[in-house]
């Protein structure tokens, strides 16, 4: 069961999204999202291009500056992730605290069939994670989902990671957001944890997450 009651009186507003994929109508949506209404913290599970171009990163950590936490994708490349690194809301490998919880962020993926840019073996997945020390009050920002949940592909292929899951089932961390998938979005309760999985930003639709004494979550359209 879920835990559905949560420590702390205050309530934040979360705007999360993944897979921009560099669409321009996406990021000309958030500006205006951003301009209309007030959120306390911004979270991108990765592929924020689709292999560049460099100024789009940059455009789009400028709309959101200091409230923004972010991954990279599988198919951001290594120049991107340079970009990435200069800015403090890049959490990949990193566990930094988070209002009344932390956050953990693992981007890239497990290994797909395309040999895209930015893919990690199982062993590596796991390896970081662990040096991360994610707990029951982490919220973990992955670029893939865990291997079995929204992660179904040709309607024969789970291709989620199995690290991911792995630590799902040893920390329970409060809630992960997940993207890549491009087939697959909503939510599911896992243990004790929240499994977010995050629609495709490229399509114009991104998540709503409100935290307060329990985590409700609405999928919008930009």
């Amino acid at each position: 069961m879920f835990r559905k009651k949560l420590t702390g009186d205050l309530m934040y507003k979360i705007l999360a999204f993944s897979d921009l994929h560099s669409n321009e109508e996406a990021l000309d949506g958030l500006r205006m999202l951003s301009a209309k209404e007030n959120f306390d913290a911004v979270i991108c599970a990765g592929d924020i291009t689709n292999r560049g171009p460099l100024s789009y990163v940059k455009d789009l950590i400028n709309v959101f500056a200091e409230k923004f936490y972010f991954v990279h994708g599988n198919m951001d490349t290594s120049v991107i992730i340079d970009e990435l690194r200069r800015h403090k809301g890049y959490i990949h490998g990193r566990k930094i605290n988070f209002f009344d919880w932390n956050i953990v962020g693992i981007g890239g993926s497990n290994p797909t069939p395309f040999s895209t840019p930015s893919e990690m073996s199982e062993s590596q997945i796991k390896e970081l994670l662990n040096d991360c020390e994610p707990d029951y009050n982490t919220i973990l920002v992955s670029h893939a989902p865990p291997k079995g949940f929204f992660d179904l592909v040709n309607q024969t292929s789970h291709v989620g990671s199995e690290a991911i899951l792995e630590v799902l089932d040893k920390t329970k961390p409060l809630m992960l957001l997940c993207g890549h998938i491009h087939e697959h979005f909503g939510k599911k309760i896992y243990n004790d944890t929240l499994i977010v999985k995050l629609p495709a930003a490229e399509n114009k639709k991104v998540a709503k997450i409100t935290i307060s004494n329990q985590i409700v979550v609405d999928f919008i359209n930009l």
